[in-house]
């Protein structure tokens, strides 16, 4: 090793140069290697987990794969598949069977609407009335086409007993309601104390013959229509018993 100033040969481990005396620089201390052992430790830890993860999610997914191939194996099998193709068969045939129940149930509740008592009847009327809603009307009483239906010159013109009395009903129901809603405004209410006989002798075999039904009883409800205390027309509703139940046959307004 030469000095860097004169360029004569230092001895081995100087610190000066004998000729001119230069210090002589030293090598740095090199950093203990325990520190570089330390992070090889860490890494391999590092190493063996993500290992471990690796080997648990590999397993994880053969097993699934086996499982669901299993499974696709039993779908694939004659006895299963029958089996299955017989209960989704099932199913659809019970699915069916329960949407025409409900269906049949709404049209039968449409057109058979019955009530418990002869005050129920006339309460439905009233609230028929109160809303010009001439189509309810209809709907609640026809029978009145059975009954009626050679006589439905006093109801109006019409080609057919059906159109007659929904005329009948819709015109009914219209002009009341127009009138009493110029006068009250929307929202009135319809009162009254009506008055209800119940009519069991021979009288009800005429009225038997003209629905071609076997009633028990029928009823004449009549009295006045009142708005604010104020009478505005007469009603007269004539309803008719049919196995325990109340249904209108014909309304009248005087």
């Amino acid at each position: 090793m030469k000095c860097k100033n004169c360029g004569a040969t230092l001895d081995e481990g100087a610190l000066y140069c004998r000729k001119c005396g230069t210090a002589v620089p030293q090598k740095p201390e090199s950093k203990p290697k325990r520190a570089a052992g330390g992070k090889r430790a860490k890494t391999g830890w590092l190493n063996l987990v993500s290992a471990l993860i690796d080997g648990i999610r590999a397993w994880c997914v053969d097993t699934f794969a086996a499982v669901k191939g299993w499974f696709q194996n039993l779908g694939r099998s004659a006895f299963f598949r029958n089996r299955r193709l017989l209960m989704l068969t099932g199913i659809g045939a019970a699915l069916l069977i329960v949407l025409i129940i409900v269906i049949a149930s709404a049209a039968s509740c449409k057109k058979t609407k019955t009530y418990k008592s002869p005050d129920e009847v006339t309460a439905a009327v009233l609230e028929a009335l109160e809303t010009g809603d001439g189509d309810k009307l209809y709907e609640m009483t026809e029978l009145s086409v059975k009954v009626l239906g050679e006589h439905t010159e006093i109801f109006g013109e019409g080609n057919t007993p059906e159109e007659v009395m929904r005329g009948y009903y819709e015109r009914l129901a219209g002009e009341l309601y127009t009138a009493l809603t110029e006068q009250h405004g929307k929202g009135f209410r319809l009162s009254g104390t009506f008055e209800t006989t119940i009519i069991t002798d021979a009288a009800i075999f005429e009225t038997n013959r003209a629905l071609g039904l076997e009633a028990a009883q029928y009823a004449e409800i009549s009295g006045p229509l009142s708005v604010d205390e104020e009478i505005a027309r007469n009603i007269r509703i004539v309803a008719v018993e049919l196995n325990g139940a109340w249904k209108p046959v014909v309304v009248y307004l005087y």
